[in-house]
């Protein structure tokens, strides 16, 4: 008790990764746990409870022991917490910085800090300065560490927690890959299915219907690890199949640093350059051959080649078109038999998704919806002749630019006006923080949310410029000899490229009414619009 306060004391002990290797043990659970208790019964603070994690970085405060303390102290159980120095507590500035000057004051927690002498009650001026020498020696240790992990990858030794599918690690060197002897048929049949010509639909749909546990579940499980409902669901993704299928681990060699953390104090992480994996070959015994492996991928590199890559003249409507039901793209994919080769409509994100987007898989016929859009142009492009004639038109398209383009620059300049108005409060605030009016971490906080109010801003004028440009160059080209050529073109439609539908079209929007589709074609030409107004699709 001090004065009429009466101290709920916890004392919290943190043993990282990074102090095991450490030659003196001042920072040892039962040194940091001895330090603090001597310092409770001398100053008569009692503690009441004790928090523990050990083997935990000071980096995140994603930790069992500090997450239990933080809902003890939220649920008025701790009003006291003593640590043996601030870097038990946490090495990230900001994120120790928040806890120690939000959180434990707006839950009227005193916190002490035994080494660097600081306790809330009485407070530190240099308090900020020591949190950054902290913060410093994390991204030290972060950059060590990453760089321990590259040399080891680059003698081809494994440093992941979980093996590819078809893998597990050595129980006498954890840095070993050896076979799992039940995943590894597994992935012999996925190989065996696509050297027999099956793709990764019908690969996906027989495994599935074999109940195969996904990799995700054979991973898991053995583990006693959760397995949620939207990993455990037993249905094999494409996805899945494809990375198993181009992954040269099957043969030998040691693929690593696919991924990488965001930054030091972020446990994101993002998708590296395939230039930049580091590969070791002959690290491992192989599950499928490399002449096998070789077959495979090319196998998959045919059927998994993008309209673009295939002939993109071929795909007339192709980035036209839109699933009605979601409001997302629609792709185009196969149906092939010994004989034929159809094309269809198919809804990207129900394709990734499942039943679990809310689509339909929205699949039409594609070749007689094209043959329809072009039957359809014709039909608009002989009523245009009919209506009107072509000077009038030139004269009426210049009018519709000029109103388009006069709406596009009030609209930039709308946008600008709130960037100016979103700068000025970010600058407004930052003055404050420099005449100390509010912390920084207050500073950082308010800032953000019109930080990214600004990306948004900058984002949608840039676009809006885009959109202007392009007009104003379509407006300059607007004459005679064009409209002229660009009508007999649309008219005839003898050869119907994808740059004149483009021209044309602005969206096709397809509807699945389960037994019914329904069509709907945008034209970019207003006048065009309003004579296709009497014409059914």
């Amino acid at each position: 008790m001090i004065g009429n306060q009466i101290y709920k004391c916890a004392d919290y002990l943190r043993l990282s990764k990074d102090d095991l290797g450490k030659s003196d043990e001042s920072s040892s659970i039962s040194s940091q746990r001895m330090i603090i208790n001597s310092f409770a019964k001398y100053n008569g603070l009692n503690l009441v409870k004790e928090y523990i994690d050990d083997g935990y970085s000071g980096g995140n405060f994603e930790r069992p022991g500090f997450t239990e303390m933080i809902q003890d102290i939220e649920n008025g159980l701790i009003n006291c917490v003593i640590t043996k120095d601030l870097s038990r507590l946490g090495r990230e500035m900001y994120g120790t910085g928040k806890y120690i000057e939000e959180f434990f004051l707006e839950h009227n927690v005193r916190y002490i800090a035994i080494n660097d002498s600081y306790d809330s009650l009485i407070g530190d001026s240099m308090l900020g300065l020591r949190l950054g020498v902290n913060d410093l020696y994390l991204r030290d240790v972060s950059k060590k560490v990453k760089s321990s992990f590259r040399v080891k990858q680059e003698k081809g030794e494994y440093i992941g927690s979980f093996p590819c599918y078809g893998y597990m690690k050595d129980p006498n060197d954890h840095h070993k890959l050896i076979i799992d002897p039940e995943a590894s048929e597994i992935v012999k049949l996925i190989f065996s299915l696509a050297l027999d010509g099956h793709g990764v639909c019908v690969i996906a749909k027989k495994l599935t219907e074999r109940q195969i546990p996904i990799p995700i579940v054979h991973k898991k499980e053995p583990r006693g690890l959760k397995v949620t409902e939207n990993n455990g669901n037993g249905i094999w993704k494409h996805s899945t199949l494809r990375n198993i299928l181009t992954n040269e681990m099957y043969i030998g060699n040691m693929v690593q640093h696919t991924h990488e953390k965001i930054s030091y104090n972020n446990k994101k992480c993002r998708k590296t350059k395939k230039e930049e994996y580091i590969v070791v070959k002959n690290t491992h015994e192989p599950i499928i051959s490399k002449e096998d492996f070789d077959k495979v991928q090319e196998i998959v590199k045919k059927r998994h080649t993008t309209p673009k890559e295939r002939d993109f003249d071929n795909y007339l409507l192709s980035g036209l078109l839109v699933c009605g039901n979601c409001g997302r793209s629609l792709g185009i994919t196969y149906k092939r038999t010994a004989q034929t080769q159809t094309k269809y409509t198919s809804c990207n994100y129900y394709n990734r998704k499942g039943k679990a987007s809310g689509c339909t898989p929205n699949r039409l016929n594609y070749d007689l919806l094209e043959k329809d859009v072009i039957n359809y142009l014709k039909e608009i492009g002989e009523e245009f002749i009919k209506h009107y004639d072509i000077r009038n038109l030139v004269e009426e398209s210049v009018y519709i630019y000029n109103k388009d383009l006069l709406e596009l620059k009030n609209n930039v300049d709308a946008i600008q006006i709130k960037i100016d108005k979103e700068m000025n409060t970010i600058s407004s605030l930052y003055n404050d923080k420099l005449e100390g009016h509010i912390s920084l971490e207050i500073f950082k906080k308010l800032s953000q949310d019109h930080e990214n109010n600004l990306q948004i801003l900058n984002k949608e004028k840039e676009k809006l410029k885009s959109k202007y440009n392009n007009l104003s160059n379509e407006r300059a080209e607007m004459d005679f000899t064009r409209c002229r050529d660009l009508v007999e073109k649309y008219v005839s439609m003898k050869e119907p490229s994808r740059t004149l539908i483009k021209r044309l079209i602005d969206s096709i929007v397809v509807y699945d009414y389960g037994d019914k589709k329904e069509v709907k074609i945008n034209l970019k030409f207003k006048v065009l619009s309003y004579l296709a107004s009497t014409i059914k699709v």
